[in-house]
């Protein structure tokens, strides 16, 4: 924190050490995960086997069941902070499309501004007439 610009004296060393901590019991449930709960976390949150895939990562970790689902509803809460974000950003968020990347490819991302010309941009962006296909 001290070679970060602003944050100089602002983070004591217990704070620091009480995070890094925290990172470490982070990083072992994360390395108790199988690559599926890795790609889809919604496994341990909203399917049936939740609890058991909680329970094995909690023990592969050596931490308690409490201390991973405090791990799980941090991780909820900062994926619906990171996606208010992204909404805030300039074009909305870029549909789905992770905010780091927006704009990466070499386009020019979406700005706000003229509702009609970013209509008819995605128009011709999606070519044909709009038949069929579902609501939009």
């Amino acid at each position: 924190a001290k070679m970060m610009p602003g944050m100089a004296g602002k983070i004591d060393a217990n704070q620091m050490r009480s995070a890094e901590a925290r990172l470490k019991r982070n990083e072992a449930m994360i390395k108790s995960m199988t690559k599926q709960e890795r790609r889809r976390p919604d496994l341990l949150i909203t399917d049936s086997t939740a609890r058991s895939r909680l329970q094995r990562i909690a023990k592969g970790s050596g931490m308690k069941i409490d201390d991973a689902r405090l791990f799980m509803s941090e991780f909820q809460r900062m994926r619906t902070m990171m996606s208010r974000m992204s909404k805030m950003m300039p074009g909305g968020g870029g549909g789905g499309m992770d905010p780091a990347m927006a704009g990466a490819d070499g386009g020019e991302m979406e700005m706000p501004g003229n509702r009609a010309a970013r209509r008819q941009s995605k128009k011709k962006k999606k070519g044909g007439k709009g038949f069929g296909g579902g609501f939009g």
